[in-house]
């Protein structure tokens, strides 16, 4: 048994097989592999009599906090299971993450174990790790959506142009900034590079100042997905995420979507994952993030 670094798409073919492995038992969890997006000192195999069982990865990234996070991802093929390998993996990839951090006030481990993961979990529970906040997934079907509602008193929605997006660029990065679950902020280029399946929004306008909004995008097989639902200070409290919502689907059912599907943290203090299920969506996956301060791997 050992460790070695990845040495390129020699080991891809064997990645994707033990991949495949873990995914037939735990679920289709998130298992990034190495890729261009990471250099390939931060992925590391674990390796059984010469044989592939294992692989992990190592991403980082400032949040919106400051909080520099390097996040250790990976998996070992079930049949290696207990044996070791992932905890020699996980201490690899603290070690690497050590040794590149920049020495910030604020910089964190994070791993990930879905409710499908017990081994994962166990894992990172014994290395001091805690769950931080809980990534929820729902789905609704869009077919029997309400009627849209009305948006409250003096509010009216407008189709997206492209002249709005400065304005839902800055209305997204106002309600989130300072949320601590793990918001990262993106330029302006960068929202609008993403941009698409406008007449799926819902935009709501006080005059020129928008009050909130639902983004939605295909995902393909009939399915769209809100990766933001945002209502400004200023107009919570007043039903208008729940108001919009409904014409998002309105929208979706018009424009030939079987079914939404949306994400939200299950420690949001806006109490969002009751706000999605009184919208009939219900909930299809949890997916705790656990994280422990990089000086405690070091120490």
């Amino acid at each position: 048994m050992g460790l070695r670094a990845y040495t390129g798409p020699d080991d891809d073919e064997q990645i994707t097989r033990v991949r495949q492995a873990a995914q037939a038992v735990d679920g289709d969890v998130w298992l990034p592999g190495p890729g261009d997006d990471v250099p390939d000192d931060a992925c590391v195999v674990a390796e059984d009599a010469g044989e592939v069982v294992g692989f992990g990865r190592l991403d980082r990234w400032t949040e919106d906090d400051g909080t520099e996070m390097f996040l250790v991802t990976g998996c070992v093929h079930p049949a290696h299971r207990g044996r070791g390998h992932g905890t020699a993996m996980l201490r690899r990839q603290e070690a690497y993450a050590a040794s590149i951090g920049s020495g910030a006030p604020h910089q964190v481990l994070g791993g990930n174990a879905d409710d499908s993961q017990p081994g994962a979990r166990q894992l990172l529970l014994d290395h001091g790790y805690r769950v931080a906040f809980t990534l929820v997934d729902l789905s609704r079907p869009v077919a029997d959506a309400a009627a849209p509602s009305a948006l409250p008193p003096g509010l009216r929605t407008r189709p997206v142009l492209a002249e709005h997006q400065p304005q839902i660029h800055a209305a997204i990065t106002e309600c989130f900034t300072d949320s601590r679950h793990g918001f990262v902020p993106v330029d302006y280029d960068t929202h609008l590079a993403a941009v698409r399946d406008t007449e799926l929004w819902a935009v709501a306008w006080d005059g020129d100042e928008i009050a909130g909004l639902v983004t939605s995008e295909r995902e393909g097989d009939g399915v769209a997905d809100s990766p933001w639902v945002a209502v400004r200070p200023a107009y919570r409290r007043k039903g208008l995420a729940s108001a919009l919502l409904t014409h998002s689907l309105a929208a979706m059912r018009k424009h030939g979507v079987a079914v939404a599907t949306i994400r939200t943290v299950a420690e949001n203090p806006h109490r969002t994952v009751d706000l999605y299920e009184r919208s009939g969506y219900r909930i299809v996956r949890r997916m705790p993030r656990y994280r422990k301060p990089l000086a405690a791997a070091s120490a």
